[in-house]
Parts: C-alpha cells; sequence; structure tokens
C-alpha cells in the first residue's frame, strides 16, 4: 500500500477526532479541508492517509454470538426529534493557531486570535451549532475580555465553561 500523502487524499487526525481532504501541501505541512468545512494547517506527524479498503471493513458491525444488537427506538409519532445538539470547541491559543508567531507584537497576535473567533463564530452561525467552547486560557484576562467584547458585538448568550474542566480558561457561547 502507498501511504504517501498527496492532494485530494482523504485524512484522519492522529491526535483529535475526525478527518478531511488535502486541498495543499506548504513543504512540510499540508492544509486540510475537514469534514466540518474549516481549512487546517497540519504537519505530517498530525495525520494520517485512510485506508478506504480497511474503513469499508471496520464500519461493518460484528455482533458475537450470545450478544444482541442494541438499537434505539424513536416514536414515529412524536412531534420532537431526538436529535443530540451539535457543539463545538476551539482552542484559540497562538500555539495551536500559528507554528511561528514570535515575530508577532502581543497587539498583534490578540487581533489574529479574535479574528480566527470571530471566523468559527460566522461558521458555527451558519451549521447551526448549539454551543461553541472557546478555550481562551486564563493569563492576565486580555483575551477573555477581548472574546467576551466579540460575543457582545454579535449579541449571543454567552456564560464561563465549567470551571472544574477548563479551570477558568474558557467561555461557552449559546446560539438557541
Amino acid at each position: 500500500m502507498d501511504n504517501k500523502i498527496r492532494i485530494g487524499d482523504e485524512i484522519k487526525f492522529l491526535d483529535s477526532e475526525g478527518g478531511g481532504k488535502v486541498i495543499s501541501i506548504l513543504g512540510n505541512s499540508y492544509i486540510i479541508l475537514t469534514n466540518e468545512g474549516f481549512e487546517e494547517k497540519h504537519s505530517i506527524n498530525t495525520i494520517i492517509k485512510v485506508n478506504e479498503d480497511l474503513e469499508k471493513s471496520l464500519k461493518k458491525i460484528y455482533v458475537p454470538d450470545g450478544f444482541k444488537k442494541l438499537t434505539k427506538k424513536v416514536q414515529k409519532d412524536s412531534i420532537f426529534k431526538s436529535k443530540t445538539p451539535l457543539v463545538w470547541e476551539i482552542d484559540i491559543h497562538i500555539e495551536n493557531l500559528l507554528d511561528n508567531f514570535y515575530h508577532m507584537s502581543n497587539y498583534e497576535i490578540v487581533n489574529y486570535q479574535l479574528d480566527k473567533c470571530e471566523n468559527i463564530i460566522h461558521k458555527a452561525l451558519k451549521a447551526n451549532v448549539h454551543k461553541l467552547v472557546i478555550i481562551h486560557g486564563k493569563g492576565q484576562g486580555v483575551l477573555r475580555k477581548e472574546v467576551h467584547n466579540l460575543l457582545y458585538s454579535f449579541r449571543l448568550d454567552f456564560k464561563d465553561s465549567d470551571y472544574i474542566r477548563y479551570s477558568g480558561g474558557a467561555t461557552d457561547v449559546f446560539f438557541r
């Protein structure tokens, strides 16, 4: 099997859920159009080429003898559909957004992070996302304050995320 990753290949992420399609190659970096519609930059160490034959065989359900396949029953005459709300999580720490940011001033870094955050909010609005978790970190609170100002400008409902999970470094944004 050829493991070399080329433009147009389907990939999966090694360090997180999901995958996408390679749309361009820049040196040792790959630009991926994710399954959610985002363009992301990844190194060769964080992606793997999808083996379509293996994927198809893994999708077949194997139920050992003596076990029953459990299915969720939904009443057909129900007016409410049991749909799981869509929740996105984005980490806007600069080291997650750019490989080389050391030449940037603090002002440029915060503006870059806010641009990415605004871009994600627009995409979340289009995708009918129920909740967006923006991980901004604690630090001195500058980025948190700017993210909250951005959310005020969109007139969105938001609150601090679960303290135990995010240690006060994230904000939950609600779209519905």
